[in-house]
């Protein structure tokens, strides 16, 4: 073997070396590459996660058909084709879309800078993917796992709803429609779609429009021809104040806050008794509306009223607030009712006033928005001191959820008053307790028990009539029963009442995170605090100087009703917009979270929330800023383009139709055959007829339904007594607010019960024979004249001359065909009430 020189041999060691170090160094280039690669992948899918896979993740509702949980479905692409080009990266549909350069993605809001630099590096790259760090996540097929619970992080953080309310600026628009900042906003997105706005309405539609929105009454004949003339400068800015100073604003708006705080006055389940004095809560509510009272003093006067510095009758009254909801009076395990009471509190608080479902991490963390399950019991630690409504029989709701709100000069001055009351009242009680006291040696135990509840009492004293006490006894005691009722509704000056909320002392019970929300599974103690995916700051809590509370309530109040606070304000505008377009800028009113639906004028609705605040909360000021837009005074014509681009009406190119509200519906009959009384603004509720077919669907057919009399039959609906179990039917054909959650937007169906309704009701024809009666007196022996006054009425508009011949001839059909002029007359009115043009709005 021949022997290698020691020079070679060195030589090719050497070169073995470096030969190895090049191959680790390209090794470790490689691995380095794709490490960055993979982080390359791990930060463009972070991206679509957080920004995109609420739309496009594979779930039931997807977007466009377009899914973007992995690298073959962006290839895949959906209805607008591939969502990325490998070929030509920079053709990309993806790209295009988040520079805002063909679609708008996310529609919430542009990316920043940065992370529209790592998708572009990323699709330049082939789009890599890392699979296991979506596919996994999505619940493509029953055989992958549901993605977790989001958490709080800085990316959760960056959502949308909870960044702080920022005044956008106003983009320019080459346009001569352009009234206000709104219609810069919607024009400016209008013309970049490629679509114009709809023309002004008519003024008589305008007229119409105008009076629904904002009192829920049509305008009188001889009011649309008097604006119609007008044709001044300012003529529609004097008639919007002119609405918003009338009292029937109060009453339409109010409605809006009682659907979303679920109003009633009853409390649910089987018995469903009445709830005390709750009617003056509504009637607060519709006075704040009409004194324009700012909307964060609304809040927190609901929330904590008897906790504020003063202490006034009307802020006690608006802590009703939490005696709003559903009550069982005999729960199976009391300690849970409590926490099912204060759940929905919570509900409704942080739906209405924040629109986060934070009720959804009752029993573990929230599983689409980042709200850990500790966070609800934070939240419901506000509400830890609250009593519960009460135990069972009626003096334990007065003991725990009534006071006296009578001023002390009150009670001095009609001291006399009262002492005559109260004789009365003892009186009345003695009574009933001498019959009370013969009857129940004779209960049994189940007896005993149910006699607690007062509307079982008259039944199970005549279960003793014969044997125990007479026909006379038993008459008596519902006599005196009845009286006792009326007189506790119907207090003298120095003892009127309302329904509020009370606490244990100003010593807060503990408050744990429950396991699966079971009482009975307590796990970490937890103190009072905000959701922490809004970066909250501690809050401020101070027990009452009176020693009656533990000031929580304030605390959590004042931060809900704070300027900074993201969500408050941009909800309430949001709102706003709703009642006047028909729709939000933000669909899901009541939920700004991941699962809702994202505005589709992020810059708009920061503008409404900036005006809100910077207006000190008042929200006539913004009605008025909406109303005297162009935007809002589109017509609703039909535009086969743009119906075409935008269906939905996403864009607002026109106002869109809407039907009448089942109160609008009731009240507008009232008031076009002119018997609706106006005059009685507050009080308590009004009782309209039920058929007595519909009283006896209840499980004790009548109970607690006392019908009214008189006048007062025609009072608005807002004044109609709500009880849960037994909805008036003509407003529940015409969808109603559910009483039992909060309701952020009606239904608004059309079902053969509304022409039924409308058609065959003992009501509808009560109405239209007095629509008859006041037409003879108007016109008498002038058909013509009749039909004429009856259309203009109801539709806002003179008649034709065809409409008119029709309505006669129509009359002159019956009377031919032996039916009376005055039944004639009759179904002419009943008809009219009919039109769609009575029962929708332009």
């Amino acid at each position: 073997m021949r022997k290698i020189p020691r020079h070679r041999l060195i030589g090719l060691v050497f070169g073995l070396l470096c030969a190895a170090a090049t191959l680790a160094l390209a090794a470790q280039e490689a691995r380095d590459d794709v490490g960055e690669t993979r982080d390359l992948a791990a930060r463009a899918v972070g991206i679509l996660r957080t920004h995109c896979f609420k739309c496009h993740g594979g779930s039931a509702r997807v977007r466009g058909e377009l899914v973007l949980t992995s690298r073959e479905t962006l290839i895949v692409g959906g209805e607008s084709g591939e969502a990325i080009d490998l070929e030509s990266p920079d053709d990309s549909l993806l790209l295009s879309a988040v520079n805002y350069e063909s679609y708008e993605m996310p529609p919430n809001g542009k990316l920043s800078d940065a992370e529209i630099g790592t998708l572009t590096e990323w699709v330049h790259a082939g789009a890599p993917w890392d699979g296991e760090s979506v596919e996994s996540k999505f619940d493509h097929d029953a055989d992958h796992h549901p993605a977790p619970p989001p958490t709080v992080n800085e990316e959760t953080k960056k959502w949308w709803s909870w960044q702080p309310v920022t005044r956008p600026d106003v983009p320019p628009v080459e346009s001569d429609r352009a009234r206000n900042a709104i219609d810069h906003f919607i024009l400016d997105r209008l013309a970049r779609a490629g679509l114009k706005a709809n023309p002004p309405a008519d003024r008589r539609v305008l007229i119409r429009r105008a009076y629904y929105d904002l009192t829920g009454l049509p305008p009188t004949p001889v009011q649309v021809e008097a604006f119609v003339a007008d044709d001044s400068p300012g003529a529609w800015e004097r008639l919007i104040d002119e609405l918003l100073a009338s009292p029937r604003y109060g009453e339409k708006w109010g409605r809006h806050w009682l659907d979303l705080v679920r109003y009633a006055e009853s409390n649910g389940y089987e018995r469903d008794d009445s709830k005390p004095f709750v009617w003056r809560y509504r009637d607060w509510v519709i006075s704040a509306f009409n004194d324009d009272k700012p909307y964060d003093e609304f809040l927190v006067e609901q929330l904590a009223g008897d906790e504020m510095d003063q202490v006034t009758p009307e802020r006690i009254i608006a802590t009703g607030y939490y005696r709003l909801g559903k009550w069982d009076d005999e729960p199976a395990d009391p300690e849970l009712a409590w926490y099912d009471d204060m759940d929905d509190v919570l509900a409704t608080t942080s739906q209405a006033m924040l629109a986060l479902t934070i009720n959804c991490a009752r029993c573990h963390d929230h599983k689409i928005d980042p709200i850990p399950q500790a966070d609800y019991y934070r939240m419901l630690a506000f509400f830890r001191n609250v009593r519960r409504y009460g135990v069972r029989a009626h003096e334990t709701v007065v003991d725990a959820s009534v006071r006296v709100i009578a001023p002390e000069e009150d009670q001095r001055l009609f001291r006399a008053e009262r002492q005559r009351w109260q004789d009365k009242f003892d009186e009345t009680e003695t009574a009933l307790e001498e019959i009370e006291e013969i009857v129940s040696k004779d209960f049994s135990p189940v007896e005993r028990e149910e006699f607690q509840d007062e509307m079982k009492r008259v039944a199970l004293v005549r279960t003793r009539t014969g044997d125990l006490i007479s026909h006379e006894q038993a008459d008596e005691y519902e006599a005196m029963f009845n009286a006792r009722r009326e007189l506790r509704e119907n207090p003298p000056a120095a003892l009127e009442s309302a329904l509020c909320v009370k606490e244990s002392g100003i010593e807060p019970r503990e408050t744990f995170v429950l396991i699966r929300g079971n009482p009975q599974s307590p796990s970490e103690e937890v103190e009072p605090g905000f959701p922490s995916v809004l970066s909250p700051p501690e809050p401020d809590i101070r027990p009452t100087a009176e020693g009656l509370s533990t000031g929580r309530r304030l605390a959590l109040a004042r931060w809900i009703a704070n300027d900074n606070n993201p969500l408050t304000a941009r909800v309430m505008a949001n709102r706003l917009w709703q009642h006047h377009f028909g729709r939000g800028l933000v669909r899901s009113s009541s939920d700004f979270g991941f699962q809702g639906t994202p505005p589709t004028h992020p810059e708009l609705l920061d503008l409404l929330a900036n005006e809100l605040v910077a207006g000190e909360w008042r929200l006539k000021r913004l009605h008025r800023l909406i109303m005297t837009s162009a935007s809002y005074q589109m017509s609703s014509a039909e535009n086969p383009r743009a119906e075409s681009a935008d269906p939905l009406n996403d864009l607002f190119w026109r106002f869109d139709m809407r039907r009448l509200t089942a109160e609008e519906v009731r009240d507008s009959i009232l008031a076009v055959n002119g018997t609706l009384n106006t005059d009685q603004l507050a009080g308590p509720s009004i009782y309209p007829v039920i058929p007595d077919e519909v009283l006896q669907g209840q499980s004790m057919p009548g109970a607690n339904w006392y019908t009214s009399i008189g006048e007062e039959l025609n009072r608005r609906s807002v004044y109609i007594h709500v009880k849960r179990s037994l909805p008036v039917p003509l407003l529940e054909s015409f969808d109603v607010a559910d009483p039992d959650s909060p309701c952020p937007v009606r239904f608004n169906t059309v079902q053969p019960t509304q022409a039924l309704g409308l058609i065959n009701s003992d009501f509808l024809k009560s109405q239209a024979g007095a629509f008859a009666n006041e037409l003879r007196a108007l016109a008498p022996d002038d058909v013509t004249g009749q039909v004429t006054i009856v259309l203009h009425r109801v539709t806002q508009r003179p008649p034709t001359e065809l409409e008119i011949a029709r309505g006669v001839d129509f009359i002159n059909q019956l009377t031919t065909a032996g039916e009376t002029a005055e039944t004639a007359l009759r179904h002419f009115c009943l008809l009219a009430l009919n039109l769609n043009e009575f029962l929708f709005l332009d």
